[in-house]
């Protein structure tokens, strides 16, 4: 078997930043994007995926609890992550230290720095590589990559900005009954009038100049959402919708 790879830092060379259980070592020089207002979005994240694990596992004991075959074994409650834009790996080290029965996490970023980071901040936090499993790639082409037989039981989604070039891979790549975790942060398009064009062409709606505009931006992502499910014969079901 092979040795784990070991990367080569300094902690003196960093800041480091705690936040929950995870102390992650982020670069002086800013060469990963970190967002500490975003923690709150993290914590309701991890929240959302322990009450999904936990709906998930009941549901599956009570369909084996129901079986007529006695031979049939008992269904993993073990379940497996993608965090699509990883920047970080914050949200990776988080996952991994305060949730149980993960499998395993995906850990992906476009930049060869930021996955230098995933690797620096798992083994900082004593993770092994094979629960956090750092890759490069371009995140639509691995969410297309891992569609069927492939596909997570978790994606997670945290761009910079909208979240709408990778919807249609996140809806290919969970699993049937799986759980997709979508942030955007693109409010001057999702609740203003200042850019009706843009969310049209992103969300499929536009958006109105009212008290209730973030109510409204919410539903614009939930419905294209659904409408991307819908082009793939699935559907949605929205759990936990929140404008921070």
């Amino acid at each position: 078997m092979d040795e784990e790879y070991v990367p080569n830092y300094r902690v003196e060379d960093y800041q480091e930043l705690k936040e929950g259980q995870a102390t992650i070592l982020f670069p002086k020089n800013n060469e990963v994007f970190y967002n500490p207002v975003q923690q709150f979005n993290r914590d309701m994240s991890i929240a959302a995926i322990k009450t999904w694990r936990d709906t998930n596992n009941e549901a599956k004991m009570l369909r084996f609890n129901k079986s007529a075959n006695p031979n049939k074994a008992a269904p993993s409650t073990k379940f497996t992550i993608l965090e699509a834009l990883a920047a970080s790996g914050l949200r990776s080290v988080r996952y991994a230290k305060e949730i149980e029965d993960i499998d395993f996490i995906l850990t992906n970023d476009l930049l060869a720095d930021a996955v230098e980071s995933i690797k620096r901040n798992a083994h900082f936090n004593g993770i092994g590589q094979s629960l956090v499993r750092a890759n490069q790639g371009d995140a639509v082409a691995v969410m297309y990559a891992h569609r069927d037989k492939g596909a997570f039981d978790v994606v997670d989604l945290d761009p910079y900005g909208t979240a709408a070039p990778f919807i249609d891979g996140a809806i290919q790549a969970v699993k049937k009954g799986g759980l997709i975790c979508v942030t955007c942060t693109d409010l001057a398009v999702l609740a203003s009038h200042n850019h009706p064009e843009a969310c049209f062409a992103k969300y499929g709606g536009n958006p109105l100049k009212a008290e209730f505009c973030h109510e409204l931006a919410l539903r614009l992502v939930i419905n294209s959402l659904q409408q991307t499910a819908n082009r793939h014969k699935r559907y949605i079901e929205p759990l936990l919708s929140c404008s921070i």
